[in-house]
């Protein structure tokens, strides 16, 4: 159980973050309270993590998973590793998207280096969308070889800065300790924001607002509610 023991050690340390978490939670609350939408950036091995998040039984469901399936390493590795190190290439996820100001958007980049998450915040930013970055903290503080010359960190109007090493690897091995083993790169990001989706639905139940969240479609009523959810949403999120 080593990998589980080593993850939950991160997970302590993620209270030095309880700021940052608060202030998501209350600007993601703001943003369904006026009607707004939760895009989440997904690209290479993040296209993971919105997948995971987007209409599912316990979910909000007005979040909208920006998906780039040309980065999916398993359609082809050297297509999607040349892409990723395209520049400007990440500001198409955002330019295509029905994305407007009173939303959000989530932005998940380990290194704070990948030019994909860079150019989709400075796009975002140009259209006036409040943009909130998971990155890992280590590296939080290293200049990308992205033109502007900066971190995500530097550019996302708020940061969440992850615990853990800046190669993604919990482990070393005994006797050849330079084999690092243990990623961590899309699961701690993804546990941190199913986390503070969590908080967002009990403070929206706080403030005496039924939670848009989908049911088991498990009787005729949870279907309903699943439906209205879907008409309610389906003109600001392309999957409906």
């Amino acid at each position: 159980m080593r990998y589980l023991k080593s993850m939950i050690v991160l997970l302590e340390e993620l209270e030095k973050e309880e700021e940052s978490f608060h202030k998501v939670i209350d600007k993601t609350v703001d943003v369904i309270r006026n009607g707004g939408i939760i895009h989440i950036l997904g690209y290479g091995h993040y296209n993971a993590i919105p997948m995971e998040l987007f209409f599912k039984p316990g979910v909000l469901s007005c979040i909208n998973p920006i998906l780039d399936i040309s980065t999916l390493y398993p359609e082809n590795i050297y297509k999607a590793n040349y892409l990723e190190k395209i520049e400007d290439y990440g500001k198409n996820l955002i330019s295509n998207e029905n994305i407007k100001e009173s939303d959000i958007l989530y932005i998940i980049s380990y290194t704070g280096r990948d030019f994909i998450a860079i150019d989709a915040c400075l796009e975002a930013k140009k259209k006036g969308i409040f943009t909130i970055g998971f990155i890992n903290r280590e590296n939080s503080i290293k200049p990308s070889k992205h033109s502007s010359k900066k971190n995500l960190k530097d550019l996302v109007d708020l940061a969440v800065l992850l615990p853990g090493p800046s190669d993604e690897l919990l482990l070393s091995l005994k006797e050849n300790k330079d084999v690092r083993v243990g990623n961590l790169g899309v699961l701690l990001p993804l546990l941190v924001i199913n986390d503070i989706l969590v908080e967002v639905i009990y403070k929206i139940e706080e403030i005496g607002i039924i939670p848009p969240v989908f049911r088991l479609p498990i009787n005729e009523k949870n279907k309903e509610i699943n439906k209205k959810l879907i008409d309610i949403y389906k003109e600001k999120i392309r999957g409906f």
